[in-house]
């Protein structure tokens, strides 16, 4: 009777869908910084310059340096000079013809850089490049507006006299202070603006400037306009001391804070508790990211959770930065960055979505997996991480369309350790490799079955002197021509002794003694190698050998061929180890 090995029967479960980890950057670089929209600096053998997110060029990799990104802006250097400044999109602006080199702590605010060169102090709008000078001195703007020297003529703009002014980022002209009792001459010192406001110095006196609505008013030790208590400086020249990364101005009576561009942060009067002002922060928090660095007991190599779930096995040496759904990670000592494709998937099939009836150790059959058609068959690779299934790598077949790209493999599948005659659920485990990445294991569920391929009988059988004498012949009824090893063992009550002695491949003797009833029940088993035991239960009437009137007879068959059973042995379940997830 032919046994049918493979049943067809669609099995959903056995479709197995996967997200897409992939590139976004190559691990070909020596540094690289995410920008987070998009656009990347990168460095390699000492030249920096920026990529997208295609990996195009969009800054060639030439220069010696690359400042941080302020404001959207950074800056770039060539043997040591400042040569051009780029936005966070890649958009540079060439201006080494004019040997500008940035003021102090450089930042672009209002669009503007301070920069100065051998003619003067000017700004330099971030978009277009046009200047705004030049200026015997000055700050970066803030707020709309920059405090600066403006020489009285522009043939000494360094040895000539100048006069202390704000300049608007709108106009690009002079403010003039809204009072009349005040000369431009007369004008000390300016502070930058935050929030709203700036602290003048003129003829000794200090005011605040309020610019919302124009008003300047003195400042007093008390906050009211009781003369004095008004604010003075020791000396008519003001000079602002640098002291950490801001500056100092003394007070007659204290003194008064300001940060690295010239925002006020603090006020001390002299016996009083010292006042402090918020200054806007310059730096941004990064978005929360959906990746975790992933750590492993045995290996010193750092994987990638996404959203919890084991995204990429221990492969990288690093893991740098993690932004969004970006992570910047480290293979073989260089960088790159990696992302996941949330909008398309790749789905693993076992067996083209068959069932499978194992009729003996194992099965030979067939195991894909289907990508979206970008995806380039050649870096694609698949590996099983289950002992239980063999992929015969010389049998790789490709093949692709306008809808998907399915790479597909021979393999044998070894029998499951829990396996009955009805059809039950399995599981195996791949890993899809591509374009140097080793994916999570993925576990594919199928349906299995073990084919009874034997049928067994007992041809002939007797009692003789207290012995029961049994033929047991064994027929192997599959298709396959191979003979497979196989094992045929008589299992019987406890009081009862049986042997089995071989006589040819299909027929067996048992003999079986010391049995206590009138019915003695027995089973023949047989097992393949690694393969379980069938039980074939048989039941035969004998005279009790307790009456010692026992005759050679034969024995009464009662179940000549009972229903087959499968004994096996239930494994011991293997304790599992979750790896733990860190943040970065």
């Amino acid at each position: 009777m032919r046994k049918t090995l493979l049943v067809v029967l669609l099995m959903v479960a056995s479709v197995l869908s996967a997200q897409i980890p992939q590139w976004v950057l190559h691990p070909k670089y020596s540094s690289i910084k995410l920008l987070g929209n998009g656009y990347y600096v990168v460095s390699l053998n000492g030249k920096y310059g920026m990529m997208n997110s295609k990996e195009e060029v969009v800054v060639p990799l030439e220069y010696d340096n690359m400042s941080q990104f302020k404001d959207g802006m950074a800056l770039l250097y060539q043997n040591g000079k400042f040569v051009a400044f780029v936005d966070d999109k890649g958009r540079l602006t060439d201006i080494a013809a004019h040997s500008y080199a940035p003021v102090a702590s450089f930042a672009f605010a209002d669009d503007y850089l301070l920069v100065s060169n051998r003619t003067g102090y000017y700004f330099v709008h971030a978009k277009t490049g046009a200047t705004i000078g030049p200026f015997s001195d000055g700050m970066p703007f803030s707020e709309g507006y920059a405090a600066v020297k403006i020489p009285k003529s522009l043939k000494h703009v360094f040895d000539g006299t100048s006069v202390l002014q704000y300049i608007s980022a709108d106009t690009g002209q002079p403010v003039s202070l809204p009072t009349s009792d005040i000369d431009a001459d007369d004008v000390d010192f300016l502070s930058s603006v935050s929030n709203g406001k700036s602290i003048v110095v003129a003829k000794k006196r200090v005011y605040e400037y309020d610019f919302s609505d124009g008003s300047m008013r003195p400042l007093s030790m008390d906050g009211t306009d009781n003369k004095k208590a008004r604010v003075y400086t020791p000396e008519r020249l003001v000079v602002p001391v640098q002291q950490g990364k801001g500056y100092v101005v003394a007070l007659k009576d204290g003194s008064m804070s300001f940060d690295d561009r010239m925002r006020l942060t603090a006020i001390r009067y002299n016996g009083q508790e010292p006042q402090f002002f918020d200054v806007p922060e310059d730096v941004e928090p990064e978005p929360v990211s959906a990746f975790r660095g992933v750590s492993f007991d045995d290996t010193e190599l750092l994987g990638l959770s996404y959203h919890g779930d084991i995204l990429l096995p221990a492969q990288f040496e690093r893991i740098s930065k993690l932004v969004g759904d970006e992570a910047l990670v480290q293979v073989n000592g260089k960088y790159g960055v990696l992302t996941v494709d949330t909008k398309r998937s790749c789905r693993f099939i076992l067996n083209d979505n068959l069932d499978i009836g194992f009729e003996h150790k194992t099965v030979n059959t067939n195991i894909k997996v289907v990508c979206p058609p970008t995806m380039k068959l050649s870096q694609m690779s698949l590996t099983s991480c289950d002992t239980a299934c063999i992929i015969n790598s010389d049998t790789r077949s490709e093949s692709s369309n306008v809808e998907s790209a399915v790479l597909r493999y021979e393999c044998t599948l070894s029998i499951p350790k829990k396996i009955g005659l009805e059809r039950s659920s399995a599981k195996t485990a791949v890993a899809l490799n591509y374009d140097g990445l080793k994916f999570a294991p993925q576990e594919i569920s199928f349906n299995a079955w073990y084919v009874n391929n034997y049928y067994v009988e007992l041809p002939k059988h007797q009692i003789t002197g207290g012995k029961l004498e049994v033929d047991i012949q064994v027929k192997y009824t599959g298709e396959s021509d191979n003979t497979y090893f196989k094992k045929v063992s008589v299992e019987a009550e406890d009081s009862v002794i049986s042997t089995i002695t071989k006589v040819t491949e299909e027929l067996y003797k048992a003999q079986l003694y010391n049995w206590k009833n009138d019915k003695v029940e027995f089973s023949v088993d047989v097992t393949e190698d690694d393969c379980p035991t069938i039980s074939y239960p048989f039941s035969l009437e004998v005279k009790n050998s307790q009456t010692g009137k026992q005759k050679t007879q034969s024995a009464t068959v009662t179940k000549p061929v009972a229903t087959a059973r499968l004994r096996t042995k239930k494994p011991t379940p293997r304790p599992g180890t979750k790896p733990p997830i860190f943040d970065l």
